[in-house]
């Protein structure tokens, strides 16, 4: 039952509402002076209050004070016989959810006090959904246990409660864009918008209207005032992805909304201020870049305050089992399979990969062997490497023998390869460096069967 704390002098108004809401569910305690009312929001914790805006000696808005001080989710609807639109707009401005006039229908203050318990509502899920992405991109998110990784926590811990401007890099696929997310998740900007622009992904004649906005009549197709990325994260945080891909024409326009932290948005005649955390992340060589004058000095320096660099994963192994661990689960809450495990010679497999894909790389091939395992434990042969040749859907062939088609060669060698191991998907994909969809197309194409031809 929600709890409805009435303060009103006037007893038969407040017998009258008393009765309303007890029959409507609601949990009722009255107050007939200011005195009482601020004694029980004191002692206890009320959903919602109801209160006269004069009341004794204290006003209204002095019992919404009290009520916001000892509970600042407590929702707070003001009743006055003396309208004016200054009371209302102050007291909607000191946190009352409402305001109502007298006289007023018992309809018009029951619609009211509902709308209100909506908002706790509201109010509650937002809170859990904040928690649960806090969790989500908690620093227990930043799976590892070796010297890089710990010394990489150590600093976002430092730098999480500051606006410094960070600067990421690595490799694609070693987890640029949830660094940047678990420093915003722990910052004092939380609350607030965290953006993503991929600098790689936006045509460079839309970019700078992508960034900072446009005004009607712009250019030919602006047809109304359109908001930029930048002041969508206003008073959050803005991650500029692939950084280095940024036209050279847009880098300048960029330093100069970093520095002023104002926009223009394009056509447009006034500035708009912006306040945002910059961080910017690359898998390119930014000082080479440069040097070559394909990108700006001054820019780089201003966002390559903070530089943080994680690792590529071939260079920290001891990383994969807990990785593995984390992934598996993860898989198992995601597609609601049984819990998957590996075997020492899965293990031994996925320590041996060079991992040009990372971290990612590691989580879809978990999933392709978790999808090829069935069930049971996952063993060596389950581990399928995907190739960056595969894309082509050319697997690994030795040079044609003479008189032979490419096309010749690759059948055999792939029949070849099957009967060595006794027509085993998974292993065949892997020794051949193909994927296994692959593999199954080049079978259906050159219509093999297991009881084809022997290679001689």
């Amino acid at each position: 039952m929600p709890s409805l704390l009435i303060a009103e002098d006037d007893p038969t108004l407040r017998l009258m509402l008393a009765k309303l809401f007890s029959r409507n569910g609601y949990e009722v305690t009255q107050a007939q002076n200011d005195r009482e009312a601020i004694e029980y929001l004191e002692k206890g914790i009320f959903d919602l209050v109801l209160t006269d805006l004069r009341l004794g000696v204290k006003s209204g808005l002095d019992i919404l004070a009290v009520a916001k001080q000892t509970h600042s989710e407590t929702e707070v609807i003001i009743m006055t016989a003396f309208a004016s639109v200054e009371t209302a707009v102050l007291a909607i401005q000191n946190g009352a959810s409402d305001y109502i006039t007298k006289p007023f229908k018992t309809e018009e203050i029951l619609f009211k006090a509902n709308k209100a318990l909506e908002r706790i509502g509201l109010k509650s899920e937002l809170r859990n959904l904040r928690q649960q992405v806090a969790h989500h991109f908690g620093f227990d998110n930043i799976i590892g246990t070796s010297k890089s990784i710990n010394e990489l926590k150590k600093v976002i811990g430092r730098i999480t409660t500051t606006d410094i401007a960070v600067m990421i890099t690595g490799e694609s696929g070693t987890g640029k864009e949830l660094l940047a997310k678990v420093i915003h998740h722990h910052s004092p900007r939380r609350e607030k918008p965290f953006v993503t622009i991929n600098c790689s992904a936006i045509p460079e004649n839309l970019m700078e209207s992508e960034l900072f906005g446009h005004v009607k009549g712009a250019f030919t197709s602006a047809n109304a005032n359109k908001r930029g990325l930048f002041e969508e994260a206003d008073r959050g945080t803005i991650f500029l992805d692939e950084i280095g891909d940024l036209p050279y024409s847009i880098q300048a326009k960029l330093l100069r909304v970093l520095q002023e932290m104002e926009i223009r948005p394009v056509g447009g005649t006034v500035t708009k201020s912006i306040n945002v955390r910059v961080i910017a992340a690359t898998n390119a060589d930014l000082p080479r870049r440069v040097s070559e004058g394909r990108f700006r000095e001054d820019l780089y320096y201003r966002l390559n305050v903070m530089p943080l660099h994680i690792p590529p994963l071939r260079e920290r192994l001891e990383d994969i089992p807990a990785l593995t661990e984390y992934f598996l689960r993860k898989i198992q809450r995601e597609y609601n399979q049984p819990a998957a495990s590996l075997t020492p010679d899965g293990l031994e497999q996925l320590l041996h990969h060079d991992w040009p894909g990372n971290v990612r790389e590691l989580e879809n091939t978990l999933k392709r062997a978790v999808a090829l395992s069935g069930g049971r434990p996952i063993r060596g042969a389950d581990i399928v490497f995907i190739a960056p040749h595969d894309k082509h859907e050319t697997a690994q062939a030795a040079p044609p023998a003479a008189g032979r088609s490419l096309e010749d060669s690759q059948r055999i060698q792939i029949l070849k390869s099957l009967q060595e191991n006794d027509w085993n998907y998974s292993l065949t994909a892997s020794q051949l460096g193909i994927g296994r969809t692959t593999l199954w197309r080049k079978v259906k194409k050159y219509e093999l069967r297991q009881t084809g031809m022997a290679i001689k």
